[in-house]
């Protein structure tokens, strides 16, 4: 797989990554994180579908349902993406494969 590809792949991490440290650094600063967290809801929005039922129990501390909300928001989703070009870029690959 070439760098170019690989680089695709990694993108939603990238971006999930760095949502996570902004809302992170705004969280302790205390500063208005809502354009922030507009970007985070907007980034799993499409698998919002998916990620709206209840997989993970109410949990009692504050930082384990910090955890599972990032999860849920931002790094499932992720992967999702991850995961859809992953199969994409195989679906290309196959048919320029036998184009040949």
């Amino acid at each position: 797989m070439s760098w170019p590809k690989r680089l695709l792949l990694v993108s939603p991490f990238a971006v999930a990554a760095a949502l996570t440290i902004l809302m992170i650094a705004a969280d302790r600063l205390h500063l208005r994180s809502n354009q922030i967290a507009g970007f985070a809801f907007l980034f799993g929005a499409p698998w919002g579908w998916l990620l709206d039922h209840d997989w993970f129990r109410n949990h009692h501390t504050r930082s384990v349902e910090t955890l599972i909300s990032y999860a849920v928001i931002l790094w499932i989703p992720a992967l999702l993406y991850s995961a859809c070009l992953w199969l994409l870029l195989r679906v290309l690959g196959f048919k320029t494969a036998r184009d040949r």
